[in-house]
């Protein structure tokens, strides 16, 4: 009779718990169009609508639903921004070819007026407060005012001396005679449409690629490159946020800015988006990150319904990602948390801030550290932390040099939710890895759980694993290889082309908050093996 043995990896169920309002938010429809997402039109009058440019069509849909009601066709040239007026009726278009079109949201191929606009691509286009005037920016380094009703202009401004695609161009969302542009030497200027010459020119060192207004236009936000800078109407000066007057929110390009007021306070939130496919929450206010999102696409535009109740989120080749407020979840969370808080009161410290103390300087700020292995006990494991102070013998730990103090992880686990886990293929690679490991095959078990997903594509099968499933199955992999003090043994003897998928994992991964600690310490063993 063959022995009984027990398997390395335990299979749960994952829970997850929201810790702010942002994780309140859940998916919308899934939608994938296909050409670039330059614009996001959103209607601020209820029932919330947003319309996407696609090709030769613009896509009107429900926020409530997510489906979409209306396609509006007949334009002669690629669509490259859209937005509707403030009572959701009427919709503005630009084309590649300097055409600008204003449509009607109840017909399909009903074009109300159609105007030559610009020589050249049409870059943004909106309509003022009253909805009787519109604004366009081409590519032939002007702006326009028109009329809606007659379809005539009504002005012209130049945005600077040369001829460039200029991209930022906001209108008042109160003000009815507000107009704000910028260029890519670096130049805002501010308008008073009533007036020829600009009321405030404002100089920037990098070009200026996107421009948004607060609900009650007395900021505007700049994004020069990575960095925005808020400007104060009333105080005639950029808003000081401490060490600097520039919030540097990413690394690539910002792309799109939006503000909007928080979904349970009146706080104003500055939402981004850039090249570097990060969705940014910053308080206007202060500058303080609230949160963080990542897509799979760089981005390109951004859109958000009134009280953040609905985000979308546009970028390259089509993409698109759809966030909608719910309530509900907010209410659940917030009941769950208080019973876990009486369950566990002596753990006072904040998660996140505790995670962020382990790795910002060597024992400066961790707890865990200044606590004996009783106490250690007591505390419930709920994330990865450094072991306690008496890990090591006293004779040890008062040497000159100071041992090196492990982390310690919660579980090595792997999740089974979904019913697709549960297939013939899925169930083998769980066994696979799991044999791995008992014959101590480390380097084996960890190429096999980093690379899994690409290789069950190459090969074409019929069941691919969730992103969700390989993530947790490498966690859990290199959990264990961290236990069994042998994930140098794995990593080393690695050319560089087989170091590249694991710095993938950890460039893909270490924003998550459940997988940081472990992508830190794979990024420390790979240096102390392959020293820079």
């Amino acid at each position: 009779m063959m022995p009984s043995t027990h398997s390395i990896l335990v299979p749960y169920v994952q829970k997850k718990e929201a810790i702010n309002v942002w994780d309140s938010y859940k998916n919308g429809k899934p939608l994938q169009l296909v050409h670039r997402i330059n614009s996001v039109a959103i209607s601020i009058t209820p029932p919330y609508k947003y319309g996407l440019p696609d090709g030769y069509n613009v896509n009107l849909y429900k926020c409530d639903s997510d489906k979409r009601f209306r396609k509006l066709s007949g334009f002669s040239a690629r669509v490259v921004c859209c937005n509707f007026r403030n009572d959701g009726k009427l919709v503005i278009v630009g084309e590649e070819g300097g055409t600008l079109r204003i449509c009607t949201t109840d017909k399909n191929k009903f074009h109300l007026r159609k105007m030559k606009a610009h020589q050249g691509s049409i870059t943004s286009a909106s309509f003022f407060y009253d909805g009787l005037r519109a604004a366009s920016l081409g590519s032939d380094a002007s702006v326009r005012i028109w009329d809606v009703t007659l379809g005539s202009p009504l002005g012209r401004y130049a945005v600077c001396n040369g001829s460039e695609a200029a991209r930022g161009m906001v209108t008042g969302r109160v003000d009815n005679n507000l107009l704000c542009f910028g260029d890519l030497n670096g130049n805002v200027a501010i308008y008073d449409v009533r007036e020829p010459k600009p009321v405030q020119k404002i100089t920037f060192p990098s070009a200026v690629s996107a421009l948004a207004l607060s609900k009650t236009d007395k900021i505007l936000a700049v994004a020069a490159g990575s960095v925005v800078q808020s400007w104060d109407f009333s105080a005639q000066k950029f808003h000081d946020y401490g060490t600097s007057q520039g919030l540097h929110l990413h690394y690539k390009v910002i792309t799109g800015l939006f503000i909007e007021q928080h979904p349970i306070t009146d706080e104003e939130v500055l939402l981004s988006v850039s090249l570097d496919k990060l969705v940014k929450f910053t308080s206007l206010l202060d500058g303080k990150e609230l949160y963080q999102l990542q897509c799979s696409s760089p981005l390109t535009a951004i859109g958000v319904t009134p009280k953040c109740g609905s985000l979308v989120i546009g970028g390259e080749h089509g993409f698109v990602k759809i966030k909608h407020y719910d309530s509900k979840i907010d209410t659940f969370v917030s009941a769950s948390s208080e019973g876990q808080n009486k369950a566990s009161s002596s753990d006072t410290e904040d998660p996140y801030m505790s995670l962020l103390s382990q790795f910002s300087k060597p024992n400066k700020g961790d707890r865990f550290m200044s606590m004996k292995m009783n106490e250690w006990l007591e505390v419930p494991l709920t994330g990865s932390r450094r072991a306690p102070r008496d890990w090591f013998s006293p004779e040890k730990f008062k040497a000159t040099e100071r041992p090196y103090v492990p982390l310690i992880h919660q579980k090595t686990e792997i999740s089974r939710s979904g019913q697709s886990f549960y297939s013939q293929t899925l169930t083998n690679t769980y066994n696979r890895v799991d044999v791995l490991l008992r014959r101590f095959n480390h380097s084996r078990a960890l190429t096999l759980a980093l690379t899994y997903r690409s290789w069950m594509r190459r090969f074409k099968r019929k069941t691919i694993p969730t992103p969700q499933y390989c993530l947790n199955l490498a966690l859990a992999v290199v959990r264990e290889l961290i236990r069994r003090d042998t994930l140098v043994a794995a990593i080393a003897g690695r050319d560089n082309r087989q170091l590249e998928y694991i710095f993938g994992f950890i460039y893909n991964n270490i924003w998550r908050k459940d997988s940081s600690a472990v992508c830190l310490e794979l990024y420390h063993c790979i240096l102390s093996k392959f020293p820079l």
